[in-house]
């Protein structure tokens, strides 16, 4: 079961072997900090034909076994928490 949440967060990021993509390290989220490991990643193009920008997808999981869906928007280059894995 996975709840949407779409809200902008805080992500420490490194370089990927790609250059328009940063690997999430760990974000905070209201007052808890979680370090993840990348799981999946894809990139989604959107409702471009409203002006929304591409974003780039990430599986994530944090120590303590959570899962979430971070993305990145490209356009204003802002993550968002997306979805948190029940």
């Amino acid at each position: 079961m996975s709840r949407i949440i779409n809200k902008p967060v805080q992500v420490k990021a490194s370089s990927s072997y790609f250059p328009d993509m940063m690997l999430p390290r760990m974000f905070r989220y209201r007052d808890s900090i979680f370090a993840v490991k990348v799981l999946e990643v894809w990139k989604d193009i959107g409702e471009w034909w409203n002006g929304e920008a591409e974003k780039i997808f990430y599986r994530v999981a944090a120590a303590g076994g959570s899962v979430f869906e971070l993305y990145q928007d490209l356009g204003s280059k802002r993550w968002f928490l997306y979805k948190v894995y029940d």
